[in-house]
């Protein structure tokens, strides 16, 4: 799915939101090192659109927020968040084993904006980002899934429950988006 990643570029916004987000208010998200806004990506109303017709037709989201990844993961780890566990939770986040630099998504913010940004970033900002709203964070690939939600609790989901009908529906539909995608980035290359 390095191919989604690579085509959702194109709806990366070139400035962050004039809006409160994750990272804070607009002057203290312009305050972040170089380094890490290399690394966050908001995305566009057409790229968030996009994210939001991913995700459903991926079917992760069926059964949130109270039995996240209902009949989707086989296995599902959970997290309580609480006062003074930085440590902790940086910990919890890091045994899932995914790669700082691999981006990932999320698929809505408090600016209103999807983003695309490293899983080191989701490690440094995870207090701004596990903060009121019900969040996930995905893989292109969709092999995961991390569902934060409003009651300082986190579910992590991995190991993808294979079921060949919905497979072939699933496949169908994310074709279609990719498809999409593929001709809208035709049209920007020209």
């Amino acid at each position: 799915m390095k191919d989604f990643e690579k085509q959702m570029t194109q709806y990366w916004m070139k400035e962050f939101p004039s809006v409160w987000s994750f990272l804070g208010s607009p002057e203290e998200a312009g305050k972040i090192p170089t380094e890490h806004k290399d690394q966050i990506h908001f995305l566009n109303d057409r790229g968030t659109e996009l994210i939001e017709q991913f995700l459903e037709s991926s079917k992760m989201t069926k059964g949130f927020p109270f039995k996240p990844f209902i009949d989707y993961f086989k296995r599902i780890d959970d997290f309580r968040i609480t006062e003074n566990c930085d440590t902790e939770i940086k910990k919890w986040l890091y045994n899932k084993g995914i790669p700082f630099s691999k981006y990932v998504f999320i698929d809505y913010d408090r600016s209103g904006h999807a983003l695309m940004l490293t899983w080191k970033m989701i490690l440094k900002y995870w207090e701004g980002i596990f903060f009121a709203e019900d969040i996930l964070i995905f893989d292109s690939a969709l092999q995961w899934g991390l569902f934060y939600y409003h009651g300082d609790q986190l579910w992590f989901g991995s190991e993808v429950i294979f079921k060949p009908k919905a497979e072939v529906q699933r496949t169908i539909e994310m074709n279609e988006i990719l498809k999409s995608l593929s001709n809208a980035n035709k049209g920007y290359e020209a």
